[in-house]
């Protein structure tokens, strides 16, 4: 891109009130939560920013926290900073990637890998049985696994796993045949995406409430989801990373039983039934 052309796209940019954050305009909103926004960030060509290796992705999620927001306790902070630590020491096929850190004096901004393929809730919903088959679950959950694995491996226990916090590469592989959309219409644009089966997994996001606990250690502090909490956490017990095998089997419960006539989920006595069976 000439200087002529990177000045008229910035004026652009200007016009549009585009905000961009660490060489990304920031695009529709993903989603948010608790504490935070998610949006799409699309690179901005020619930007400072840019290192022109080809290393930077064309699209990235960006994790927006407000720093004047009354949400924002210290303790709400301090899992941040726990978070971004943890992001940026380890690497792994099924866990999000992070790419950079942008601290300014309204927001916290985490750029984080795209998952064009939305949550795994979503996934359940949009499907024409109301749940995955089988097949499918086999292959999210041995994902999960790899990812919870290598967690372990580091002494890291999640503290939050379900399926919105579990993401996914790319829209649904056209050879997962069990499993067609709610609508024709769905469907169509499914097979006109047509995402490699070979790039599409599940990656574990959102490591707010994450912890370093050693082997021989036990966590205590009360967090997560209440739908999908261990009964060690709700009795208010000590715990240790085995709690989130508890989770996985609230995930497979989720992912196989979730009612489309009514949009519910299992309810926690039925997790509860089933878990401990």
């Amino acid at each position: 891109m000439s200087l002529q052309q990177q000045q008229q796209y910035d004026i652009a940019l200007q016009q549009q009130k585009v905000k961009v954050v660490g060489g990304y305009a920031l695009q529709q909103r993903l989603g948010s939560g608790s504490f935070a926004t998610v949006y799409r960030g699309v690179k901005v060509p020619g930007s400072s920013h840019d290192n022109n290796d080809g290393t930077q992705p064309d699209t990235v999620a960006i994790k927006a926290i407000e720093r004047n927001s009354h949400k924002l306790t210290k303790k709400v902070l301090a899992n941040l900073e726990i978070e971004i630590a943890i992001l940026q020491s380890y690497r792994h096929p099924n866990i999000v990637c992070m790419s950079n850190v942008i601290k300014t004096q309204g927001h916290f901004y985490l750029i984080l890998e795209y998952c064009g393929g939305g949550d795994v809730q979503r996934l359940i919903r949009t499907r024409k049985a109301g749940r995955l088959s089988e097949r499918l679950t086999r292959r999210l959950m041995r994902d999960l696994a790899a990812g919870l694995r290598f967690l372990w491996g580091q002494e890291l226990i999640h503290r939050d796993i379900k399926p919105q916090n579990l993401l996914l590469t790319g829209a649904l592989p056209m050879d997962e045949i069990n499993d067609p959309d709610c609508t024709p219409e769905e469907e169509e644009t499914r097979r006109q995406i047509d995402f490699p089966s070979g790039m599409f997994s599940l990656k574990i996001a959102d490591f707010g409430f994450a912890r370093h606990l050693q082997t021989a250690s036990l966590a205590e502090t009360l967090c997560g989801s209440p739908l999908y909490m261990a009964p060690e956490i709700l009795q208010h017990n000590r715990y240790a990373c085995f709690l989130e095998m508890w989770l996985t089997n609230c995930d497979s419960m989720f992912l196989t039983r979730f009612d489309i006539d009514t949009m519910r989920r299992p309810t926690c006595g039925a997790l509860g039934r089933f878990c401990l069976k």
